[in-house]
């Protein structure tokens, strides 16, 4: 495996469990609402009352918005890489844009392989062949002078 896979696997891994984050806050939110409509103070399963849910729901959503501004970070790193500081460099001016954006759609953004297919007017293969393709340019020209293009 490339350092630049790893890389790009570990922005992917994190973008998936903060999207799954983000919609199990949404269900805690609407079975909060449904509570709430009952107009009494209830006590749920474990002995906590609707307003320890919300409490529980709203330090989630706080860590949740730190998580998402780290990797935030890390994606306008990668995107950085990918495209260059100005958009007209990095690995899309060296190989190409489509390297850039088969890894982008995929570990950036978690798409699923037959939607970036589909946008790419391509295979599935084609579009995974573009990403390794990408990642071994990138280990072997070496991250800055890829940034730097």
């Amino acid at each position: 495996m490339t350092l630049a896979r790893e890389y790009f696997e570990g922005i992917r891994s994190e973008r998936v469990k903060i999207s799954k984050t983000e919609e199990m806050l949404e269900r805690m939110a609407e079975r909060e609402a449904a509570k709430a409509q009952s107009y009494e103070i209830g006590r749920g399963s474990g002995g906590t009352t609707v307003s320890d849910a919300i409490d529980r729901r709203i330090d989630m959503e706080g860590r949740l918005k730190k998580r998402a501004a780290n990797l935030q970070k890390d994606i306008d790193e990668a995107l950085v890489v990918l495209y260059g500081a100005d958009n007209r460099g990095g690995l899309a001016k060296l190989k190409g844009n489509r390297y850039a954006d088969a890894i982008c759609m995929y570990y950036l953004q978690a798409e699923s392989w037959d939607d970036i297919a589909d946008v790419m007017q391509s295979s599935k293969r084609w579009c995974q062949q573009l990403c390794c393709a990408g990642f071994v340019f990138i280990d072997k020209l070496g991250w800055a002078n890829v940034k730097n293009a």
